[in-house]
């Protein structure tokens, strides 16, 4: 026994010495000593086929090749910023061909003994790639708290050689890629005598820049044969390619003279023999660097044998010692990448370094980074420059910019690390970007889960809770604890690498579905995005089921003609819940099963509430009747039918269950497929197995799985319908990253969202709805503000406003370490975003008080100041605008408008520009995080040349009567003119409260009156059954028969909403919005953008005139309101809630205003996409573009000298009709010739003084000798005399309209 005790214990040691001699245990002086790589780091050279395919999966995965765009990006700056390309030089498909081909081939080194060690590496330098073993580490989940508990993670062996890329790439970003070069910049300027750096950047920086002699960068003894030998001082080379500054150079004093002035830091004047800049993507430079490239790869390798011609990855026939301009020297990317790859290999993966007290190595310390975590803490601790992460990359950066790890004590190249917070931020761009370590999509799901679980008391105590009559109760159905467990379950990633998950539960997996989204793990605070995607997702629950008496099944609840009929189990709102088919795969829809009897089990427990919902055969329910309130029983002596006229309720099983109402028998089908027993029928996993929601669609409320199920099936129909969509340009993921980077307070999304959820689309109506007779109700959301309600609500009470800062997002590079600037200072543009505008507040304003918040203060002050600097530009340019924008077409010539003026336009514009309303719709003038003084002045541009075609073209504040019919002018135009009807004009369901009622009985007349063109008027059928026609051919208006308009009106009962104001603004819905929003209603309410007191839906002729209020026992004086401003404020206000807003599939408007602005302003094709898609009036869009061009002109050319405010009219009358518009149609300007778009004075300019033109405040009752606008698309006559339409329209096919002149014209 005493033996076989000996042996054990022999064996145990023998065991336990490699523990013993590993890095973490072994001391310095041990390490140091060894003449090999420890044994645990032999593994990064194994580079098996197996470990290269998996890291292969990996990076070519579509999540990580969507980022990859962010490492192979180039920059460039210019006006001030940093603007990024992808690069041309350096592309993914390069770096992989090679690196790949260093991992697999290597660099041959001609000794077995030299290379880069372990299996795989000897003899040849090969690239890390790891292997294929799965390691056990524990990591702890937050550094900052040391008693914080680790948690054992899997740590895939390819991860290694994905770090070791990683760090690589951060090198080659910073040094190649950014600049889109292979020569080294000429990039250190000279410093003057207070240190501070100059303009000027010294020739003799090809010497060496940074405190780096190049010709001094020789090799060590045991391997001074590898180094290149000096040049000769006549060697003459100049960089391939420069950035934009002098590109590096070498040669004799003879070419180059010395600048005695012009020293580089080591006091360099001239650049003989300095031809050994950095060059490829790592800067490879020096007498040692470079004539290591040669003996292994160039001429050298080949002459001495090491390599052949058919070695790959070599160059047997390029001296670089001779020519080192030759790594440049190309336009395959190859070279390069093989250049800078074999560098790493040699000189980075092999680096050892002991300098008596401690050691770094290259190889150990990778495989320590790996196994710590690989900067997993970087995002989310504050104090990034003391994180032990960073620690690595600081020694990596200086390795390859100084060439020792401890810079600045490095022996050839003193001084810091060249633009070290760079590198170390793109190190991390380039670890989030290969989506590295794994182990952080755990993470992200934890640190949700453990906000959630943070406030689970505010959770249950003010969110929980379902309403009756009797009050507000705690939800006893919808409790915390399984709605964690679900988002437990519903959240674990598939590849999961802590071992720590339990395993005695079953977690959600379809490969057709992704997990419940809880973040972003690769940025900082990346758990916001899953926590705003649970709070939408909860408060979508609560608006359907949790507050409605804690319900599970529908309820009963949509009234037909005032009844609910007990049909109503077939489905609610228009919509069939049994023809609710799957459209992308039929088979996989519940069968309908007529002999189905279902009862449901949750109903509304309210005294004299309708019953549950029930589905049954005919032979058992013969027919349906409604419920009988009053009775309170079913009323079934007659049938009731509900909205699709069902009066049975056979195969209507299929009404909305769970937290999300899942309804249909796709709804069901698609659960059954994924979570129940039809997935484990054809093999595949299943939370619950034996549950089949086909044959009983109940059991989500009523099985034994009621707690989870309630829960889980809501969060399927998240995943499978929410997350997934992407639909008319509208991607649930992109715009949830936007929400949150935005703080979350985007009411749109969140109507969109409450949309998707209810209907199936974003923008309804949905013909995904499921109605049986489109469109129905139930093609539009219930009520999309409860939802927003309910939504603030959620994002309160989970704290989610003050727990993360508000950012522009778009990138997930973490906050920058502060850097203190020394001697030798970069000049690239410090990255570290602008420090946050203000707190946000503890509650929303919406929740606590109906009463708007104040703006806050600096978005104020901006946007005020913004405003005042358009409105200085626009003032610089008062003359031209007057003379050339806000101008009419007389019967004599262009004459100044008497409506409409530039003061008059910038005052009403002010208000809607900084205050906006509600703080939120404001008219886009580039304000903004991401606003811009060109974008908003373009939009500016496009407003007045709409309006140019519109009241300005006219001078009149409302519509003229100008659409032919048979070469007539029906008087019931009123009604609507080019084919529309005004009081049909409906808003969205969503707005369908803000519309102005149609009464018949309205009397009013328009107060413009057109010379031969009788104004627009309303009146009910008693007094004018029919209305006739205005006939231009004999001046004169026909009423003694019905004349038809295009739509067929023959009366103007009702049609009392033709357009008004500068965009003659028309319709029941945009009146009515207008009324909502500044007129009665909006005071009635208390909402702040309240400002006349007057009805317009109900007095329209006010939004052109001033509004008499008649005196009443309580005012007992007639009062007068000034609505001057209307005329104005009515088309700005279309303007900013319509146009700015639009955004409909590939079109949307703000996408279009940048790309034109951004693209030089060139393609003007945009505003035919204007004309017809948004505004749908292509029939005048040659005259927009036209007019677009020209204000384009004036508010881009250099402040012209004041012209006359006035144009006179012509003393001569002219003998034919005068063509709109008059001037060139290409653009160009009268006040100077070419393509005057040159750059604009600057905002702040003072006003050189010109004074306003006098506008008077109301509408003239009649304005005489106004043109005729006839509309030449419309239908014509035959057999007209000549000179008339027929003939003129002949003259120019472009054309829209004709201005004729005054009197009688035919």
């Amino acid at each position: 026994w005493a033996s076989i005790v000996s042996m054990a214990l022999t064996a145990i040691i023998l065991l336990a010495l490699p523990m013993l001699a590993s890095p973490q245990s072994s001391t310095a002086t041990e390490r140091a000593t060894q003449s090999t790589s420890p044994p645990s780091t032999d593994f990064l050279t194994s580079n098996s086929l197996s470990t290269i395919q998996s890291l292969e999966r990996h990076l070519f995965s579509p999540k990580v090749q969507n980022e990859m765009e962010r490492i192979f990006q180039s920059r460039v700056e210019y006006d001030g910023k940093l603007h990024t390309f992808p690069s041309f030089k350096y592309t993914f498909q390069g770096f992989w061909r090679n690196w790949k081909r260093m991992m697999k081939d290597g660099i041959p080194t001609g000794s077995s003994g030299v290379g880069s060690g372990g299996v795989g590496g000897e003899g040849k330098f090969v690239l890390f790639a790891g292997d294929e073993n799965e390691r056990i580490v524990d990591v702890t989940r937050d550094p900052r708290n040391p008693h914080h508990a680790k948690i054992p993670i899997t740590v895939f062996g390819y991860e290694y050689g994905l770090a070791n890329m990683a760090a690589f790439l951060s090198q080659v970003m910073v040094d190649g890629i950014y600049d889109d070069a292979c020569d080294e910049s000429n990039e250190q300027a000279m410093l003057d005598r207070g240190g501070n750096p100059t303009n000027s950047f010294p020739m003799s920086n090809a010497c060496g820049q940074y405190n780096s002699s190049y010709a001094d960068m020789t090799c060590p003894p045991s391997e001074k044969n590898m180094e290149c030998p000096p040049l000769s001082p006549q060697k003459t080379i100049e960089a391939s390619f420069s950035t934009g500054k002098t590109g590096l150079k070498c040669g004799p004093t003879s070419i180059y003279p010395s600048a005695r002035n012009q020293k580089n830091d080591k006091g360099r004047t001239d650049v003989e023999g300095c031809c050994w800049w950095g060059r490829g993507p790592l800067h490879t430079k020096g007498l040692c660097s470079m004539g290591k490239v040669n003996y292994y790869m160039g001429v050298k390798a080949f002459n001495e044998g090491r390599i052949t011609l058919n070695t790959p990855g070599v160059f047997p026939d390029i001296d670089f010692c001779d020519t080192p301009e030759a790594v440049c020297l190309t336009t395959d990317e190859d070279r390069m990448w093989s250049v800078a790859m074999f560098e790493w290999a040699e000189r980075i993966q092999q680096y050892r370094s002991a300098d008596g007290s401690s050691i770094w190595n290259y190889k150990e310390k990778l495989a320590d980074f790996v196994n710590g975590g690989m900067n997993m803490f970087e995002y989310y601790s504050d104090e990034v420059d003391t994180d032990r992460d960073n620690s690595f990359i600081h020694a990596v950066s200086s390795i390859v910019d100084r060439g020792c790890h401890n810079a600045p004590h490095c022996f050839y190249s003193g001084g810091p690390v060249n633009k070290l917070p760079l590198r170390r931020i793109a190190f991390t761009v380039a670890l989030s970007a290969l989506n590295i370590p794994t182990m952080r999509t755990e993470l992200v799901v934890e640190q949700a889960l453990d906000h959630l679980k943070s406030k689970q008391d505010r959770i249950e105590k003010n969110l929980l809770l379902y309403k009756t009559k009797q009050g507000i109760f705690p939800s006893q159905r919808y409790k915390f604890d399984d709605l964690f467990d679900a988002l437990y379950r519903f959240s674990r990633p598939y590849d999961a690498t802590d071992t720590s998950y339990p395993t005695n539960i079953t977690y959600f997996y379809s490969p057709d579905h992704p997990p419940l989204y809880m973040g972003n793990p690769y940025m900082k605070h990346g758990h916001k995005y899953g926590l705003s995607n649970i709070a939408l997702f909860l408060s979508n629950a609560m608006e359907l089921s949790i507050e409605k008496d804690e319900t599970c099944d529908e309820l009963n609840e949509h009234e037909v003609s005032g009844k609910l009929p007990i049909s109503n189990s077939c489905g609610q709102r228009g919509i069939s819940y049994q023809d609710m088919a799957c459209s992308d795969d039929p088979d996989m829809a519940c069968p309908v099963d007529t002999n189905m009897y279902i009862t449901a089990v949750t109903a509304e427990r309210a005294f004299g509430a309708a019953p549950a919902l029930q589905c049954g055969p005919k032979y058992r329910i013969p027919s349906t009747g409604y419920w009988d309130f009053e009775a309170m029983q079913e009323s079934n002596q007659v049938a009731y039918a509900n909205m699709n006229a069902r009066v049975d309720v056979e195969g209507c099983c299929w009404w909305a269950r769970g937290v999300l109402q899942t309804k249909g028998t796709c709804g069901f089908g698609r659960l059954n497929y994924y979570l129940g027993k039809r997935a484990t029928d054809e093999g595949r996993e299943s939370l619950f197995p034996e549950i089949d929601f086909c044959s009983n669609p109940e059991s989500v409320c009523g099985s034994q799985f009621k707690n989870e199920l309630i829960w889980m099936s809501g969060l399927f129909e998240w995943i499978d319908r929410i997350q997934t969509y992407d639909f008319l340009g509208f991607n649930y993921m992109e715009q949830l990253h936007a929400f949150a980077d935005g703080g979350m307070k985007d009411d749109v999304f969140i109507k969109h969202v409450g949309a998707i959820v209810q209907t199936g689309c974003h923008n309804p109506p949905c013909k995904s709805a499921g109605c049986l007779d489109f469109p129905c109700d139930g093609a539009y959301p219930v009520d999309e503000n409860a939802g927003v309600r309910k939504a603030f609500r959620t994002f309160f009470e989970l704290n989610l406003w003050n727990s993360f800062p508000e950012s522009d997002g778009g990138s997930n590079t973490p906050t920058p370490a502060p850097t203190q600037c020394q001697v030798n200072c970069t000049e690239v543009p410090s990255l570290s975003p602008l420090p946050p505008t203000a707190t946000p507040s503890n509650a929303p304003v919406v929740i606590l008080s109906s009463v708007p918040s104040e703006s806050p203060t600096r978005v104020m002050d901006s946007r005020i100041a913004h405003f005042e600097d358009v409105s200085r530009y626009l003032k610089r340019r008062r003359a031209l605008i007057d003379s050339d924008i806000f101008v009419s077409e007389t019967n004599s010539g262009r004459a100044q408008s008497r409506l409409y003026t530039l003061d008059g336009f910038l005052n009403t514009l002010q208000e809607l520009a900084t205050e906006g309303v509600d703080e939120k719709m404001v008219f886009y003038i580039g304000q903004g995080k991401v606003g811009n003084f060109e974008h908003g002045l373009v939009n500016i541009a496009l407003f007045l040349a709409h309006a140019m075609t519109r009241g300005i073209l006219w001078d009149t504040c409302e519509e003229v009567n100008h659409h032919l019919v048979d070469g007539k002018l029906p008087l019931s135009n009123a009604c609507g003119q080019q084919g529309r009807s005004y009081s049909d004009d409906m808003c969205p369901q969503a707005d369908a409260a803000m519309e102005c009622a149609v009464d018949s009985s309205m009397v009013l007349q328009a107060f413009v009156g057109i010379s031969g063109s009788p104004p627009f008027f309303c009146a009910d059928t008693s007094t004018h059954p029919f209305t006739g026609y205005y006939d231009p051919l004999s001046d004169s208006t026909v009423s003694s028969a019905p004349f038809a308009n295009e739509l067929g009106r023959t009366d103007v009962a009702g049609c009392c909403f033709w357009g008004r104001g500068i965009l003659l603004t028309q319709g029941i819905c945009d009146i009515g919005r207008f009324n909502h929003v500044y007129g009665l209603p909006a005071l009635m309410d208390g909402r702040s953008s309240g400002r006349y007191n007057i009805d317009f839906c109900s007095h329209p002729e006010a939004l052109c005139s001033d509004f008499e209020i008649p005196a009443t026992d309580f005012n007992k004086f007639t009062t007068t309101i000034d609505t001057s401003e209307v005329r104005y404020l009515i088309g700005l206000l279309y303007w900013a809630d319509y146009v700015q807003d639009y955004n409909w599939g590939y079109w949307n408007y703000m996408e279009k205003i940048k790309l034109f602005v951004d693209g030089g302003m060139k393609d003007d094709s945009f505003v035919d996409g204007f004309s017809e898609i948004v505004i749908d009036s292509s029939r005048d869009g040659a005259l927009r573009k036209a007019n677009f061009k020209k204000v384009l002109e004036i508010l881009f050319m250099k402040a012209p000298t004041p012209l006359p405010t006035t144009i006179s009219p012509s003393k001569r009358p002219t003998s034919k009709p005068t063509w709109a518009p008059i001037g060139p149609l290409d653009g160009a300007s009268n006040a100077v010739g070419g393509n005057p778009l040159q750059p604009g004075t600057v905002p702040g300019e003072q006003d050189p003084g010109a004074g306003p033109i006098s506008n008077p405040n109301q509408q003239p009752a009649s304005t005489p000798n106004r043109p005729v606008l006839i509309d030449i698309s419309a239908p014509r006559p035959n057999n007209l005399p000549s000179n008339t339409i027929k003939d003129l329209s002949q003259i120019s096919s472009s054309a829209t309209h004709i201005i004729c002149s005054s009197g009688p014209v035919w």
